[in-house]
């Protein structure tokens, strides 16, 4: 009878081992799940890849300060409304950067009244995006601007402009039209 008490406090500490296994390896695949989750707001809006524009302000404090405290100068109305309409403006930017936390919203507010096409793509500090379009852009620094007119690259602005966002896309502009 000892053996087979034995036999049965082996089988079931063999039991209990497996059991033990299989819930470590429960825990560890659940912590690696859990850190590749992408970060949500409270409202439930991911603000990683395309995000727009009332999300990007709803959700970012200061951003939405930038915004609304942003004077749009007599010289940046007047190159935005000699700009075409059919420019198409990707920005790549992080909620995190403090460059972009500055020249996204004065992009914003400068265009609030054009009907060029503005994309927001909100980055993560690795400056990847969830479909891969920052590294199929090139994307190395936060903000990047990038203008497109007929699928062709116009402009690429990096981090701030030389002068103003819309002065800077309307020389380039110029310049590529000859």
């Amino acid at each position: 009878m000892n053996t087979n008490n034995a036999d049965i406090n082996i089988s079931l500490l063999k039991h209990d081992q497996k059991n033990i296994l299989l819930l470590a390896a429960t825990l560890l695949l659940g912590l690696a799940i859990l850190l590749t989750i992408k970060p949500v707001s409270a409202s439930g809006d991911v603000h990683l890849g395309l995000i727009s524009k009332s999300q990007l302000l709803d959700n970012h404090e200061d951003f939405a300060e930038n915004y609304s405290g942003y004077q749009t100068s007599d010289e940046e109305l007047a190159a935005v409304a000699a700009l075409p309409d059919d420019l198409i403006i990707k920005v790549f930017f992080g909620t995190w950067c403090h460059d972009s936390e500055r020249e996204v919203p004065r992009l914003l507010q400068s265009f609030k009244k054009s009907p060029v096409s503005i994309e927001l793509y909100a980055l993560d500090t690795n400056k990847s995006d969830p479909d891969g379009l920052a590294t199929a852009n090139n994307i190395k620094y936060t903000p990047t601007i990038i203008v497109y007119q007929h699928d062709q690259e116009v402009t690429r602005i990096i981090e701030r402009p030389e002068n103003s966002l819309s002065e800077d896309i309307l020389s380039a502009w110029l310049q590529n039209k000859q």
